[in-house]
């Protein structure tokens, strides 16, 4: 049992849990599988709940599920989210359980979701006379790629009927073991994935006037948006257009006649969101007029907002179970986007919030970004994540 343990207020029968929530996490470490197609680590998910005793619903052609415990049917039901896909990246960590599954890696920590939901899902199981509320488990499949349904196709399908509130953490080893960071409001960005197709006409490369280069077009929609975000939007409102793939042309001494781009938009209100999508709107069509043939898709989800009950219940419970150092209950939103917004807004009064628990540990050289290779945790803090889940269920 690990003595940093001893800075926290962990119940005795949770800690008799250390080695099953560090089995589970490197478990599901191992088999990192990419948005939608979650097999492996939903059988896994679904054993172990169903050994607990939960009541699953699945939901025919999607990975995603839900797990409940029932206790009395006059409660309210309280729910927790965890996301269960990983990253189409290798995982570079070094260690006997890295991932199984080439070009696949939890470089985001779901693993580390799914586990500590998993302990809290055994807890409350084995001590359902603490409860104060029905609870529900809801392992999301797809948070990761926007293109594949995931939050919002669990809350179309039903997750959140019933659901009076909702809760869910995000990991960060950028943060130490422990610490707890969440905001009373704003917690996420607005959120968007776009992809840009423009089609020219191809030319010799010695004829350009003959052509219509899709590479200067595609890269000139990409460089007037840098111009909005520098020019149109509020300076005190952070906004972020991002270009991460950019695929066009075939062979040296040809103008290209196809580009295809993607990328994000994040902003951190709904007035500049929208300031960047209709900007966005506005370059592509102008390429028309150009000559160009264009089309462009842009899907993506709002910001999570914390519920100030919701937000006040996770305080309640960090205090209880952090020392004074390591909550901040005034934390920065992050920059970026989680498809946890629709299920807050699917709850009962928009009754949710979403929180960071520090999972990094500076003096074991743990201290590294979300979607970095590789991405290492200290496993000791799934433990306090689950406390803290605890005793929202238990209050």
């Amino acid at each position: 049992m690990s003595d940093k343990y001893s800075r926290f207020n962990l119940d005795g029968k949770l800690l008799a849990m250390h080695e099953f929530s560090i089995k589970t996490r490197r478990d599901l470490h191992q088999i990192p599988e990419a948005s939608g197609v979650e097999l492996k680590t939903t059988a896994y998910c679904q054993a172990l709940m169903t050994e607990m005793g939960y009541t699953l619903t699945t939901y025919e052609g999607y990975t995603g599920f839900i797990a409940d415990l029932t206790i009395n049917d006059s409660w309210d039901r309280v729910a927790f989210r965890a996301d269960m896909d990983a990253l189409e990246m290798e995982d570079m960590t070094e260690n006997d359980y890295r991932s199984q599954h080439a070009g696949c890696s939890h470089n985001c920590g779901h693993d580390t979701h799914m586990a500590i939901m998993l302990t809290t899902a055994k807890y409350l199981a084995e001590n359902q006379g603490e409860l104060k509320h029905n609870v529900r488990f809801a392992f999301q499949m797809a948070e990761e790629d926007m293109r594949v349904p995931g939050a919002n196709k669990m809350v179309e399908l039903g997750c959140m009927e019933g659901v009076a509130e909702v809760y869910a953490l995000h990991n960060d080893a950028a943060l130490e073991y422990g610490m707890v960071k969440i905001n009373n409001g704003i917690m996420s960005s607005y959120g968007s994935a776009w992809t840009l197709d423009v089609h020219g006409v191809s030319a010799h490369g010695s004829t350009p006037q003959k052509g219509l280069d899709a590479i200067r077009e595609a890269s000139r929609i990409i460089m007037d948006m840098d111009y909005v975000v520098a020019k149109r939007t509020n300076p005190f409102s952070p906004a972020v257009f991002g270009c991460g793939m950019f695929n066009g042309g075939t062979i040296p001494n040809a103008i290209p006649d196809y580009v295809q781009a993607r990328g994000t938009i994040r902003a951190m209100d709904a007035e500049t969101d929208q300031i960047l999508k209709d900007s966005f709107s506005m370059f592509v069509k102008e390429s028309e007029i150009r000559g160009f043939k264009t089309t462009m898709e842009c899907e993506g989800y709002p910001a999570v907002i914390n519920h100030p009950d919701a937000y006040q219940r996770v305080v309640d419970a960090a205090r209880e179970t952090v020392p004074a150092d390591r909550l901040d209950p005034n934390g920065n939103p992050m920059t970026g986007s989680e498809d946890f917004s629709l299920m807050v807004n699917a709850a009962q009064n928009k009754k949710g919030a979403m929180f960071f628990l520090g999972s990094g540990n500076k003096e074991a050289d743990i201290c590294n970004y979300l979607h970095s290779s590789p991405y290492y945790v200290d496993d000791d803090f799934l433990l306090i994540g689950a406390q803290i889940f605890i005793r929202i269920a238990c209050h």
